[in-house]
Parts: C-alpha cells; structure tokens; sequence
C-alpha cells in the first residue's frame, strides 16, 4: 500500500514540475488575464485595434507579453511584423497616454 501511495506522490510532483516548466506557452494564443509570468503581471493592452495593422480586433485576438507589455494581435501572421521591429510598433502605445 505505501509502494502505490509513493508511486502516486512522485506521479503528481512530476506532472507539477512538468507544468512549471511548461506553463502556458502551449501556443502562445491566450490571454494572461487570469495569470501572470514572473512576480509582476503585464501592463493591459489599451488599443482596441490590432498593433500592427489597426484593423479592429475580434473577441480572440493573437495575445503575447513583450517586455512586460500585453501586446494583441489580430492573426499570428502580424507576429513576425512586429518581431522585426517591435519599437516602431510599441510607440502606437505610448501616443494613446
């Protein structure tokens, strides 16, 4: 009986490690509304357009964390637009304050 409970505890310490390394970088398409990476959460998306090409948003946008900043994206084909210049598209958030 204690070999089962063992072999159950170590499954369940695996299965809770594994998650802390994977975490929720399945695909990178989620919200971290109801999470946050590090100690500190990121800083709301405030645009209700997408960054890279304005069109307006859907109710599932392409969500990722630059630099502490919740960036939305209306496809992940914007993805690498904004990689190969992500200032020029952050600046879009500083001229919205």
């Amino acid at each position: 009986m204690n070999k089962i409970k063992s072999t159950f505890v170590a499954a369940a310490l695996l299965g809770a490690g594994t998650f802390a390394f994977v975490g929720c970088q399945s695909n990178g398409n989620h919200t971290h509304s109801n999470h946050a990476h590090g100690s500190a959460a990121a800083k709301p998306y405030p645009l209700d357009n997408c960054l890279v090409t304005d069109e307006k948003l859907d109710d599932q946008p392409y969500t990722l964390v630059h630099q502490g900043q919740e960036v939305k994206l209306c496809c992940k084909g914007c993805l690498e637009d904004f990689k190969k210049e992500p200032a020029k598209y952050l600046s879009k958030l500083n001229s919205t304050k």
